[in-house]
């Protein structure tokens, strides 16, 4: 019976053991399964990031199309981002509203749009066209004012460039409480008297304004451009002034007289030396450029029935300078003011660009003769 017993209880205990050993493997086979199938979801997800994340790069990054037609497209002040989108949508540029507000947003832009003409692209990324809205890349127009023209003859170049009115200009230009506005900055050049007028005080040069700009933003480019001007190009202004006799408004005036009486450059300086000669000596100017001005310079050649004309601007008439400047100068002129040549008390057009100079009444009448 012991036998038995032993015998039994061996078998048993094998049983048990095999037991064991199947039930390990099964879990064993199991957590092989749970891994398996979590590694296919690792890589299934993984793969569909990879996918979104390349979809958002090409949505935002990548140019789309290459066309070379550009669209202009206009933002007004105030417009929200809903707006924006809308704008940038029916006019091709974006291809997806919801996109553009969402990335504007994620980097924190949307109030950052800024006002303006654009010309954008149907090919640009979404990324480049945010970048130009946030950055004001607005649509400019190269707009070039000539040396020597007056401020209604700047008025047409603008009115006829861009946006704006020619007679708004002018007004903000030539009214006094506007004109103290814009100059007030720049009381110091006048010693506290401010003139009456722009006129000369906005600088001849080439601009790249925004085509959207107003009135007054203009004035206060050129302004500003004229002042960088004076203190880049004579830095001693104050000191030569003091020599020759002259207040800063009378500078600006006397340099505009001769950028409008001189034609070729090594002149400038002569016919400066008439003018301040003549002031000098209380004699009048006697410019026909400033009796031009009254007829806006289209009387050519003039008549002596045309200096007839009751004007202060008139210096065959009235003593001294005019009132204001009578066209924008260049540095030339300017420069020519504070480094006078001569003692010449007369000049008549040799009717080439050149003029001859006296020092008499008599030769000037002799150089006069000799013309005709």
């Amino acid at each position: 019976m012991k036998k038995l017993w032993k015998l039994w209880k061996k078998r048993k205990n094998g049983k048990t053991k095999i037991g064991k050993k199947r039930i390990w493997k099964k879990k064993i086979e199991k957590k092989e399964k749970r891994n398996s199938k979590l590694e296919k979801i690792l890589i299934f997800f993984s793969f569909s990031l990879i996918l979104f994340l390349l979809f958002v790069f090409v949505i935002l990054f990548v140019p789309k199309f290459k066309t070379n037609s550009d669209v202009e497209v206009y933002i007004q002040e105030g417009s929200s981002l809903s707006q924006v989108a809308d704008i940038l949508y029916e006019k091709g540029i974006i291809k997806s509203k919801e996109i553009f507000i969402l990335y504007t947003k994620l980097i924190g832009r949307e109030r950052n749009i800024k006002k303006g003409y654009y010309k954008l692209s149907p090919s640009y990324s979404l990324v480049h066209v945010v970048n130009k809205l946030v950055n004001g890349e607005n649509l400019s127009i190269k707009i070039t004012i000539p040396e020597g023209v007056s401020l209604k003859e700047i008025g047409a170049i603008l009115e006829e460039r861009l946006n704006i009115s020619k007679d708004l200009f002018l007004k903000y230009c030539t009214d006094s409480n506007y004109v103290s506005s814009f100059l007030k900055e720049y009381k110091e050049f006048f010693g506290g008297k401010i003139p009456m007028s722009l006129e000369g005080y906005l600088f001849p040069s080439t601009y790249f304004l925004p085509k959207d700009i107003k009135e007054k933003e203009i004035i206060e480019i050129l302004l500003k451009e004229f002042f960088k001007q004076i203190l880049s190009n004579f830095p001693d202004y104050k000191e030569d002034l003091k020599k020759i006799g002259l207040s800063f408004n009378e500078w600006i005036i006397l340099a505009s007289i001769v950028e409008k009486e001189a034609k070729i450059d090594r002149e400038r300086p002569l016919i400066a030396g008439v003018f301040i000669n003549r002031l000098k000596k209380g004699y009048m100017l006697q410019s026909c450029a400033t009796v031009e001005y009254l007829y806006d310079f289209k009387k050519n050649p003039l008549l002596y029935k045309d200096l007839e004309i009751d004007s202060p601007y008139n210096t065959y008439k009235y003593y001294g300078l005019p009132p204001t400047p009578i066209c924008s100068p260049s540095l030339k002129s300017l420069e020519a003011i504070l480094q006078p040549k001569g003692d010449y008390l007369f000049f008549v057009s040799n009717n080439d660009g050149t003029h001859t100079f006296s020092k008499t009444y008599e030769e000037h009448l002799k150089a006069q003769g000799y013309k005709r």
